[in-house]
């Protein structure tokens, strides 16, 4: 996608219903950054999105392997109370850390500044 000229990745987890699916779009993403031969700006819509330890997990494992190295700046909306504690033990471990908005709009000009 793009907004105010500057392409963003954009990463819909809201059509996931169940961890493993969750789990499964995870996968997808990971394998499309294996693919990026520069550095992205990242939108993550997390709204509805079922919360899961297995998710959490490879998400840490993933951000420190793959998505540190690829990620110019990561935003996301949509993430509930516990979503918000998960995005905290991510961001523990990764160097390009998550930024939470309560908005898509608010998270794209974070990413465009």
């Amino acid at each position: 996608m793009y907004h105010k000229g500057r392409r963003i990745l954009y990463c819909d987890y809201s059509h996931c219903k169940t961890p493993q699916e969750s789990v499964s779009f995870l996968e997808e993403v990971k394998n499309f950054y294996l693919t990026l031969n520069e550095k992205v700006c990242c939108l993550n819509n997390f709204s509805g999105v079922p919360s899961s330890t297995e998710f959490i997990e490879l998400s840490k494992k993933y951000g420190k392997e793959i998505f540190d190295s690829k990620n110019m700046k990561e935003a996301c909306f949509g993430l509930n109370g516990l979503q918000k504690i998960m995005l905290s033990a991510y961001n523990l471990v990764v160097k390009e850390k998550i930024y939470s908005f309560n908005t898509k709009e608010e998270a794209l000009e974070y990413l465009i500044k």
